[in-house]
């Protein structure tokens, strides 16, 4: 009889979560399927074992790359924005080859936005310019479709004041005057 109420008693507790978790879900797709909205993506899961994540190099070689992990993430990113028909305006990446990486697997078509830089490769004045202009590119976003950002979690977390994991993405409601609010955010399993 103890068993059955423990069981009873776990499953009122799991249910609920589970239920705000999609419920977290659909009001994240829900908001990007509006429109209107800016996107901010971590890039996906990187080879921590080789790399140096500070540099630029344009054959890839000796910055962090994306592992089969992060592959596999962009890949769900792209399969879920099909599945929810989510209309894309622009999708604008980093400079690093991990985000551009993430960009391509993930929405196709992207253009680099050196402004989307890893913050923590910069000087401390160029880091704060560089997220000045973005906070003005994001709050004052007008467009239909949704904008797309994939960069770095320095980048997110000072633009959001969220920490994100790897392919982690933070929906943005534009406000105007280089104002929004944090709409919701997901991290696909």
């Amino acid at each position: 009889m103890l068993r059955i109420f423990v069981l009873a008693l776990s499953l009122v507790f799991y249910f609920p979560a589970v239920h705000a978790e999609s419920s977290a879900q659909a009001d994240f797709w829900s908001a990007l399927k509006a429109g209107g909205k800016v996107l901010l993506v971590r890039h996906a899961e990187i080879d921590r074992s080789f790399g140096d994540s500070f540099l630029l190099d344009d054959s890839c070689f000796s910055e962090k790359n994306l592992n089969d992990e992060g592959r596999a993430q962009a890949q769900a990113i792209n399969q879920q924005f099909k599945t929810h028909a989510i209309a894309i305006e622009q999708v604008l990446s980093s400079p690093h080859c991990r985000t551009k990486d993430t960009a391509e697997l993930a929405f196709g078509d992207y253009q680099v936005e050196p402004l989307l830089r890893l913050t923590k490769a910069l000087t401390v004045e160029q880091a704060n310019e560089n997220l000045k202009q973005v906070r003005q590119m994001i709050g004052n976003y007008q467009g239909k479709k949704n904008l797309i950002l994939v960069t770095h979690r320095p980048n997110i977390g000072e633009l959001a004041l969220i920490r994100v994991e790897p392919a982690e993405m933070v929906v943005l409601q534009p406000l105007g005057d280089g104002l929004f609010d944090v709409v919701g955010r997901l991290q696909l399993p």
